[in-house]
């Protein structure tokens, strides 16, 4: 496993101090996870960058397009099916709810 030195300002050492101390792990599993999380998003930013630069170099010919009516309906329909509990909300929200039956008291 490597080792890393920096410097980091006095704030952002209390603020990784308060973690630890409250959550009883140490700064460097905090600092591991930070680095880690900021790698990962900037690979992705980096692989974004890419296919949008050979996108931008491909001929019109190759540049594949999608209506944006298309993609607004495609992103609805994962929407939904990946929250399942949104589309029975969804349903109250267009009928309306259900009057409640008066119960019977008893006495």
């Amino acid at each position: 496993m490597a080792m890393l030195t920096l410097r980091i300002d006095d704030e952002m050492n209390a603020r990784i101090d308060w973690l630890a101390q409250r959550s009883g792990r140490t700064k460097s599993h905090f600092v591991k996870k930070m680095i880690a999380d900021a790698i990962a998003e900037m690979e992705e930013q980096v692989l974004d960058e890419l296919a949008i630069k050979e996108f931008l170099a491909s001929s019109p010919e190759d540049q594949q397009t999608v209506p944006w009516e298309q993609v607004k309906a495609e992103l609805r329909e994962l929407e939904l099916a990946s929250n399942p509990k949104q589309k029975s909300t969804q349903r109250v929200a267009k009928t309306g709810p259900k009057a409640k039956k008066p119960g019977r008291r008893k006495d």
